[in-house]
């Protein structure tokens, strides 16, 4: 005869609590199971944001800028010594190319700067000494610019030359040595070249 509950009493046999617990805890495990899935989905689609973000930033970065500060450089003729004589007759402004393509690229290594090489003694007539500025422009074909200054007080940049081939244009010169002649504009007179001894590499004995 089957067992009746008392009144007010609900009785559960142990196969259907079984089941019910079975089927709460496949419940449980499926609603854990889809809420870290979705955690994982959104972490993801913030990640990739995320990075999208810092891909856009370091595209805009590497863009190019064209600064004055930069391009300007070394330009004040009559105030810097080792400012070459050379004239801009063109307007700079701050701005970026868009298309990110640079310019003016040194394919064969860039320039040294300009620094006092040696002296120039005028051949004839009233003594003069000259300070021969020059900077390396080509090392594999040995091509210098060269410039000077007059010896007075206002210390004007003068344009050298050699066989009528300037030494301060955009292909330079031959390097000068020991003996060679050029000739100085403003002075429209042949100077002599006297070179000064390179700084050699000195030895350090702890190495």
């Amino acid at each position: 005869m089957p067992k009746k509950c008392p009144p007010g009493v609900i009785c559960i046999e142990n196969v259907t609590l079984f089941i019910l617990v079975i089927l709460g805890t496949v419940i449980l495990y499926f609603f854990y199971s889809c809420t870290d899935f979705m955690k994982r989905a959104s972490d993801v689609s913030s990640h990739s944001l995320s990075q999208s973000h810092t891909f856009n930033d370091i595209k805009l970065e590497a863009q190019p800028r064209i600064t004055l500060p930069a391009l300007l450089n070394r330009t004040d003729v009559y105030g810097d010594p080792y400012a070459p004589p050379l004239k801009t007759n063109v307007f700079l402004s701050n701005s970026g190319d868009v298309r990110g393509v640079p310019v003016n690229v040194h394919t064969q290594g860039r320039p040294s700067n300009y620094t006092q090489v040696g002296l120039l003694t005028r051949n004839a007539g009233k003594d003069t000494i000259l300070p021969l500025f020059g900077r390396e422009l080509l090392s594999n074909r040995d091509k210098w610019q060269y410039y000077t200054m007059n010896d007075k007080n206002n210390a004007i940049k003068l344009p050298i030359s050699i066989n009528g081939k300037s030494c301060t244009g955009e292909y330079g010169c031959d390097s000068l040595y020991n003996g060679d002649n050029v000739y100085v504009e403003g002075y429209n007179d042949i100077f002599n070249v006297t070179v000064y001894e390179n700084n050699a590499i000195q030895y350090i004995p702890v190495l």
